[in-house]
């Protein structure tokens, strides 16, 4: 069983990967895996803005799938039958390798201002909090890893709208998991 979570930030790919590896065991690969190793490397903040940067500098001096190949090989290297979630698909290279190694796509999705007021409250990113909703809602538009979000949920198999509880995310996720 292979997952592949696509979603805007804070849309809850990352407590829905958790839940996946709580419920099946499954191991978990992001995207920004890589890139939280290599300026973890260089000693730099793992911030939002650190992040993007590094994966857009990559892509252009890469290719595109830079960091697909690096999740494909990841991936690849586990032993048959292993169940595994891919987070953080935010292009359509990334969505074509889940896709080719069997994934089933779910899109998670949040309206902005419950996505905002996350932002404000997680703390998870250094720079967390730190931005007015217009600032938020700018980079949603403007910022190549998030304006394609949208197109690529409309690709995947399953959406799943998280603007409720915890728990309602819970029960949604088990009832893919059956």
């Amino acid at each position: 069983m292979i997952f592949g979570l696509v979603g805007e930030k804070l849309s809850g790919k990352d407590t829905a990967a958790q839940f996946i590896q709580s419920k099946t065991g499954a191991v978990l690969f992001r995207h920004a895996g890589a890139l939280d190793e290599i300026l973890t490397m260089f000693d730099l903040p793992l911030s939002r803005s650190n992040l993007i940067t590094l994966g857009i500098k990559l892509r252009e001096a890469f290719g595109a799938g830079v960091l697909a190949g690096w999740v494909r090989k990841q991936v690849l290297a586990q032993p048959p039958g292993t169940n595994i979630v891919i987070t953080d698909i935010r292009y359509p290279d990334e969505l074509q390798n889940a896709k080719s190694l069997g994934a089933k796509i779910v899109y998670i999705t949040a309206p902005l201002e419950t996505r905002y007021k996350r932002y404000l409250t997680r703390g998870e990113k250094p720079d967390d909090g730190q931005g007015s909703f217009e600032d938020f809602a700018k980079i949603e538009q403007t910022a190549p890893t998030e304006s394609g979000i949208a197109q690529l949920g409309s690709r995947a198999d399953i959406t799943i709208i998280n603007d409720g509880t915890l728990e309602e995310l819970h029960h949604k996720l088990d009832d893919i998991l059956r």
